[in-house]
């Protein structure tokens, strides 16, 4: 307590200010550290900077998780520059973010609709499939499904054993897309940077589709494998480790698969203290009062679970992300600058690649 009866810990809020006229260097960070210093969900997107880049400045592994509709917005781009930047570690994502960045990619254009006023029946007969605001063809669609079969006639011929783990099976179709030209797809960007990409759900998506019209089907697929292989990286890192830091954009699978790693290591350990990891950072617009896994606080219910610290960097912004990521990314550039080099990224990069190449060598596993 000062001598003013104010708490130590208290900061003082500042009004914003409209700034300087005109176009300047580094407005979006400073707009950023602005907001940190604001109230409701602008003080939170300045807390997630604030931390995103204290994790970027230490020596933890940075995990993201992707749900909800990001590629189709157009997000991956910012995910991909993410990822080559080295700003992330590892990646678990719904099967659609994993995927459907191919839809643009292989020239599909994806058209905006006012949403309020769009007939779906007319869209259904005109062969258009909507995602709230914008539709892309049927026929597009369908063709990208129809593309990924090739990967799966490629892995038959190609992969040594009877099962392939989901994060090599990710890396073998990053590998093709790569080989496929299609170099800025998430699955390339992830398999050129040596970054792990988990995808729990793969069937529940465009995969598939391809899997099923396949003209020949190769390994099967062992997603269970992921959680041993995704619990052998985390108990590197989990504290006493450098620590692990998540990002979430969205909640679903991919935050559930993340979070329970955590869990899964203190089991490992005997079970008697949490292993949580150290700073997380959700993007959701979910409310937690409803039960769902999207709106649960990483910065409450998670902690219970000891998925998350109490003590913790852990920041909620209840933002879309179609707002909130484009100006993190902006911030991110501006502050370190484009040739920043994250200090412990090539050791953790080394060390993952260590444990992937010790699971892909398990003559019984992929």
């Amino acid at each position: 307590m000062t001598a003013t009866g104010v708490p130590a810990e208290w900061s003082v809020r500042a009004p914003f200010s409209p700034g300087a006229d005109g176009p300047s260097e580094g407005a979006v960070s400073r707009l950023l550290e602005s907001m940190r210093r604001s109230a409701f969900q602008g003080r939170k997107l300045g807390e997630a900077f604030e931390v995103w880049r204290r994790v970027l400045d230490g020596g933890q592994l940075i995990g993201l998780g992707l749900a909800g509709s990001l590629a189709s917005a157009g997000l991956v781009p910012l995910v991909a520059w993410l990822v080559s930047r080295g700003y992330v570690d590892l990646v678990a994502a719904t099967s659609a973010n994993a995927t459907e960045d191919l839809l643009e990619l292989r020239g599909a254009p994806v058209y905006q609709v006012d949403p309020d006023r769009v007939d779906d029946e007319t869209l259904r007969r005109a062969g258009f499939y909507r995602f709230y605001d914008h539709v892309v063809r049927a026929a597009d669609y369908d063709a990208m499904e129809d593309f990924t079969a090739g990967f799966f006639v490629h892995l038959a011929e190609s992969w040594p054993r009877s099962t392939i783990s989901g994060v090599h099976f990710m890396r073998e179709l990053g590998r093709w897309l790569d080989g496929q030209g299609l170099h800025r797809s998430l699955a390339a960007t992830c398999y050129r940077h040596g970054v792990p990409l988990f995808v729990p759900a793969a069937p529940d998506g465009p995969l598939a589709e391809g899997y099923r019209t396949a003209a020949r089907k190769g390994p099967v697929v062992d997603f269970f494998r992921d959680y041993e292989i995704a619990l052998a990286v985390m108990s590197r890192y989990i504290s006493p480790g450098p620590g692990t830091a998540m990002i979430y954009l969205g909640g679903g699978v991919p935050k559930d698969f993340l979070q329970i790693t955590a869990t899964g290591v203190a089991t490992l350990r005997g079970g008697g203290t949490a292993s949580p990891h150290r700073a997380a950072i959700q993007i959701t617009t979910d409310n937690p009062v409803f039960g769902g896994l999207g709106g649960a606080g990483v910065h409450t219910e998670a902690v219970s679970w000891g998925k998350e610290a109490a003590d913790g960097d852990n920041v909620m912004v209840h933002a879309d992300v179609t707002i909130a990521l484009p100006l993190l990314c902006r911030g991110l550039l501006e502050h370190y600058g484009p040739g920043h080099v994250r200090p412990a990224r090539a050791a953790i990069a080394a060390s993952l690649t260590a444990v992937l190449s010790q699971s892909a060598d398990r003559r019984t596993g992929s």
